[in-house]
């Protein structure tokens, strides 16, 4: 027959296996939505980040109890400063661009629930989970049917000033974002032209293809690709 002790002291370690399955399960709920949108920090990140939070929570509550006059939230603390270094490291600019802050705010949210689950308040961990995870779909739903999407055209053209007419016609319809670059080769010039724009896709399509029937430019359009950039 165990003793107290023993009994205890395993019922304990049910439950900080318990705290562990529950930090895998919202840190691969959150990274799932994540690595669904292809971002940088997918399932493994947020998995990671909120077992390893929960961890040391449980360390900070329990390993020091020996230890008297110990500050135990020293330990958690360090949690939040080595968060905010994989956060930085997530965001970045690209294109006079800011990428990665949604997805950094959500490393730093899996780790605030990581240490919510692994003090013990499972619940907060839930419902936190559960908001995180419908804030990321809601607005991925709204940004998708505002139709920010990437047309990526490239061409061939033997006349210089095709490349001036076209930004001259896309400058006017004053796009989110519009990039225009040119390659020359030793037999050809191929114009590569990106443009970002939020409105309607069909529209935005319809409109540049028709432009490009009506113009007598000397443009041989090799690809022509649409896709979506949230």
């Amino acid at each position: 027959m165990e003793s107290i002790g023993q009994w205890i002291e395993r019922e304990a370690v049910i439950q900080h296996f318990l705290i562990i399955f529950l930090a895998v399960v919202c840190g691969w709920a959150i990274g799932y939505e994540r690595s669904a949108r292809n971002k940088q920090a997918g399932i493994k990140t947020h998995i990671i980040v909120a077992v390893t939070s929960a961890l040391m929570m449980i360390i900070s509550k329990e390993a020091f109890l020996d230890t008297p006059n110990f500050d135990t939230s020293r330990v958690a603390a360090q949690i939040v400063s080595g968060i905010s270094f994989i956060g930085g490291g997530i965001i970045f600019m690209r294109d006079k661009k800011i990428s990665g802050i949604t997805t950094a705010a959500g490393v730093w949210a899996t780790a605030g629930i990581g240490m919510a689950i692994g003090g013990g308040m499972w619940l907060l961990g839930l419902v936190c989970t559960l908001v995180v995870v419908m804030i990321q779909l809601l607005t991925h739903a709204s940004q998708k049917n505002s139709g920010d999407f990437e047309i990526r055209i490239v061409g061939e053209t033997a006349d210089k000033t095709t490349l001036s007419q076209l930004y001259t016609y896309y400058h006017c319809e004053q796009y989110h974002s519009i990039k225009m670059e040119m390659k020359q080769s030793e037999q050809e010039e191929l114009y590569e032209i990106t443009i970002s724009i939020e409105q309607d896709q069909s529209f935005h399509l319809a409109d540049i293809e028709n432009f490009l029937k009506s113009q007598e430019l000397d443009l041989v359009v090799k690809r022509f690709v649409v896709r979506s950039v949230k």
